[in-house]
């Protein structure tokens, strides 16, 4: 191990990383200087025992890295760290014992409750054995048991903390190639050492602050921290080092212990930590627990191990994002973090803190100032900002802390971030894409249609020139086009104008009157294969299935099987970086991948799924189309609301519909207007335009889901002009026109309505009986009681007109009138003596009292006709005989019995 200084700070205030309030506590740590002790290489099958190897493990000539983090890595691919020093030319270890044979270290797995070492050769083997790039950037190793592969990545990697790649970006790629389930877990063991200190104490952040720890301790669940750090020595900062487990692609674990060595090292998954006592020799754990993998499945595990997101010997630092995408910046504020430390041996009294940003840069819901207050010796606080971008360049951000109102700060910190200009300029717009890579570049397809549309406005352009060149120098050159000669188009498909290699440089050139040139407008576009199209099978390729779930699978050759892609497993392997993709409505998806053996596979509701042909890139493929065959048989519902069968309407009918279909999906509704040419909507739900001709109409519509299952829908109306006059209505009782009074004890109430010719029809015809309950009438009814009825009653056409109320009166009389006579004899003289030649007859008829009254009174004499009764008569007979017979009639009709 290289020699270090060793700088430490007195009446100074230094820096302790922290999330919030350092608990204060005493500083703990080795002499970074001492020469660690040796160390026995852990290796135990069982607790306690150690397992042979088939050959002594050996370090892989060379580290890894780069000018900030080294690793180095053994033939049994465990490894060992060191960071850089910032203060030296030196570096300081942060696993033991770099840079020498690593061992202390190792990982272990948990496959189907069988617990194993990563490289032991007897419980598995290497398909790849460790190995070194050529660069010296990585190691990577693929170690197999039974049907699990394990794939370990070391790289130099972009730290979470710092944004800079100085992090051992520590990485596992777990596949399952069997054809059942298996339940694989994943240890991570590190033999903690700082710059040459075996004891190295730790910082955690938790709900209470920052906690001082060189004891054991379980953070379980929701309990782990997003980092740790590890220090030399706390009065030593600047030798430090920090554990990402959460941010960027970290992989957050259920388990976090810190631990002594010395007793861990003898475990393979198990460990119980004892509560409280010091670690001494200091190691951690970290578990990720076991999880099913079903076949094909992998499981990523990431995790960064580098320079702390604050350090050094400085009071006040700031930490945040030191780059921000156009995406990022233009939506949302980023945080900006303060960190105060102080190490002195007094109280720092009423601690503020000011934040100065450079114009471009604007607080977003925080005060420019924050008050801390009393800062207690060796504690260190946290403070936070909210800031955003307001244009694309580089800004510089200060932030002062002062004490206790004085006008000088006694501590500044600078921080400089950049928002990054857009890709694709503002003013363009790409039409026909797939999409964006994760820097927000335009992802296209070879074969597919691509409109590039650009706007000039103030001033206007002339002319617009387009030139796209790809990766191989072909170039395509055309003009744009307008029509308001302000936004300029141009469609092309970049495979039939010769353009095949990614990426694609766009040029776009505005022209001006003067023949000026305005500046050129450049960004790239990545062109994706394999790529292609998911269809109906049944229906053939014309008919494009959105919806469908499509996952890019690779045949990789280490683990000889078929994996999901994927950025964490296949770092820069394929674009864009969204797996499984979802097609629209043209039914197209498309990657851009590296070389190798691919296939999709593709799912959708609806559709049995498929795997596509197995293809190789290179060539580019761009025809990896696949048919899927419908399950659904199930029509789709469809439904029209504004519009009825068979109704009449006054005014115009604006009619909308609504498909549903719960497997497949509704494909498109199309709609047809008294007969005329179909119109095809790709949606499920939309208004028909207005329908207020004269006269009759008809709808007709169909809808087809994406299986090609059909429901069909037709109705018939008609519209009338407006209608402003009521309907009339008539009673008929006993289908005749209503009369005052009835005989019978049974009374057929009918109620005819009728509406103009032009009118819009009855909508409903109403009465009551004797003040009762209006009823809307239905049909004949009957009275039957002898008594007296009152019906009220009237009509409503469709048009809202509504009759004057009208009523009658209907009264029965059941018992016919009664007649009586009286005669006065005629006398005549023959032959001097005088006879009764006849009678006089009167006759007198009455009806009851609540009767409908008498009418009309008959009689007839000796047979012969029916004569009306209108005065007294005389009836004379030659023959000394007479007979009267008479009877009388009411208004109700009933009729006496002839007397």
């Amino acid at each position: 191990m290289q020699a270090m200084s060793k700088k430490r700070l007195s009446g100074a205030l230094a820096l302790l990383v922290a999330c919030s309030a350092l608990i204060p506590g005493a500083a703990f740590g080795a002499d970074q200087s001492a020469e660690p002790a040796p160390k026995e290489r852990p290796f135990p099958s069982l607790p306690g025992q150690f397992r042979a190897l088939a050959e002594p493990p050996m370090f892989i000539e060379n580290n890894i890295g780069n000018a900030f983090v080294q690793a180095q890595v053994d033939n049994t691919g465990r490894f060992n760290a060191a960071l850089k020093d910032t203060e030296s030319e030196g570096w300081y270890n942060i696993v033991y014992n770099w840079p020498s044979n690593p061992g202390t270290s190792f990982t272990s797995l948990k496959v189907d409750g069988q617990e194993m070492v990563y490289g032991d050769w007897t419980t598995g083997e290497f398909l790849t054995p460790p190995a070194n790039n050529e660069s010296l950037t990585a190691n990577d190793s693929v170690w197999r048991t039974g049907d699990v592969t394990v794939r370990q990545v070391l790289s130099a990697g972009v730290n979470p903390a710092t944004g800079l790649p100085d992090a051992l970006q520590i990485r596992y790629v777990i596949t399952n190639t069997g054809e059942t389930d298996h339940e694989v877990g994943l240890r991570l063991m590190l033999d903690t050492m700082i710059g040459g200190n075996d004891a190295a104490p730790f910082k955690v952040p938790g709900t209470s602050g920052v906690e001082s720890v060189n004891y054991e301790r379980d953070y379980l669940d929701g309990d782990v921290p997003a980092f740790y750090q590890v220090f030399n020595d706390f009065d030593i900062p600047g030798i430090s080092a920090q554990y990402s487990l959460e941010g960027r692609d970290a992989t957050l674990p259920d388990r976090f212990t810190i631990a002594s060595w010395s007793t861990m090292d003898d475990t393979l998954w198990e460990y119980a930590i004892t509560e409280g006592r010091e670690t001494g020799d200091s190691a951690v754990g970290m578990w990720w627990n076991p999880d099913t993998l079903s076949p094909g499945e992998q499981r990523i595990i990431t995790t960064y191990y580098g320079r702390p997101g604050v350090g050094g010997e400085s009071s006040l630092v700031l930490s945040g994002r030191k780059s921000l995408s156009y995406d990022e910046w233009q939506t949302n504020p980023f945080k900006l973090i303060s960190y105060l430390s102080n190490s002195t041996g007094a109280a720092l009294d009423n601690v503020r803190l000011q934040i100065e940003p450079d114009a471009g840069l604007v607080l977003d819901g925080t005060a420019p100032e924050q008050a801390v207050g009393q800062v207690e010796p060796g504690q260190t606080v946290q403070t936070d900002w909210k800031l955003k971008a307001t244009a694309a360049g580089k800004y510089g951000v200060t932030v002062r802390a002062f004490e206790d109102g004085a006008t000088d700060p006694f501590a500044t910190a600078e921080y400089e971030v950049e928002a990054l200009a857009p890709v694709v300029p503002p003013n363009v717009t790409i039409g026909g894409g797939q999409g964006t890579t994760s820097d927000g570049t335009p992802v296209a397809g070879r074969v597919s249609p691509l409109t590039i549309s650009a706007s000039f406005d103030n001033p206007q352009a002339s002319g617009v020139s387009l030139s796209v060149v790809d990766a191989d120098g072909d170039e395509y050159v055309a003009e744009l086009t307008t029509e308001n000669g302000i936004d300029w188009t141009h469609t092309f498909i970049p495979s039939q104008v010769g353009l095949w290699e990614t990426p694609l440089r766009v040029f776009i050139t505005p022209r001006y009157p003067d023949n000026a040139t305005g500046p050129v407008l450049e960004f790239p576009i990545t062109l994706i294969d394999p790529s292609g199209f998911i269809y109906n099978e049944a229906k053939g390729t014309d008919w494009k299935l959105p919806g469908a779930t499509v996952t890019l699978q690779y045949r990789d050759p280490l683990l000889n099987t078929w994996v999901n892609m994927n950025e964490e497993a296949y770092p820069g392997q394929f674009s864009p970086v969204t797996n499984p993709q979802v097609t629209g409505l043209d039914g197209r998806y498309g990657w851009d991948a590296a070389a190798g053996s691919y296939r999709v596979v593709v799912s959708r509701p609806g559709f049995a799924s498929a795997t596509s042909r197995v293809v190789d890139i290179p060539p580019p493929v761009t025809d990896l189309d696949v048919g899927l065959t419908p399950t659904d048989t199930t029509q789709p519902t469809l439904t029209i609301d504004g519009a009825q069968d068979g109704v009449s309407y006054t005014g115009a009918v604006q009619a909308s519909f609504e498909a549903s279909d719960e497997a497949a999906g509704v494909r498109q509704v199309s709609y047809s207007i008294d007969g005329g040419e179909a119109v095809v909507v790709n949606d499920d739900e939309a208004a028909l335009p207005a329908i207020n001709g004269i006269g009759q109409h008809t709808i007709d519509l169909k809808a087809i889901d994406h299986a090609g299952n059909e429901k069909s829908l037709s109705l018939a109306f008609a519209i009338k002009a407006s209608d402003q006059t009521a309907p009339v209505t008539e009673l008929l009782a006993n289908d005749a026109p209503a009369a005052e009074w009835y005989r019978a004890n049974a009374i057929e109430v009918k109620l005819n309505a009728s509406d103009e010719p032009s009118g819009s029809g009855i909508a409903g015809t109403y009465y009551k009986v004797n003040g009762g309950t209006e009823k809307p009438y239905s049909g004949p009814f009957s009275l039957s009681r002898s008594s007296s009825y009152h019906i009220e009653y009237y009509s409503r056409d469709n048009a809202g007109n509504a009759e004057n109320a009208k009523s009658v009166t209907l009264k029965v009389d059941s018992a016919a009138p009664t007649t009586s006579y009286k005669v006065k004899p005629i006398w005549a003289t023959k032959s001097g003596v005088k006879y009764i030649n006849g009678y006089t007859w009167t006759l007198a008829a009455k009806d009851a009292a609540s009767g409908s009254g008498v009418k009309q009174t008959y009689y007839r004499i000796n047979g012969g006709a029916w004569k009306t009764y209108v005065a007294p008569f005389e009836a004379v007979t030659s023959t000394n005989t007479l007979h009267i017979e008479f009877y009388s009639v009411d208004h109700a009709g009933n009729k006496e019995v002839v007397k």
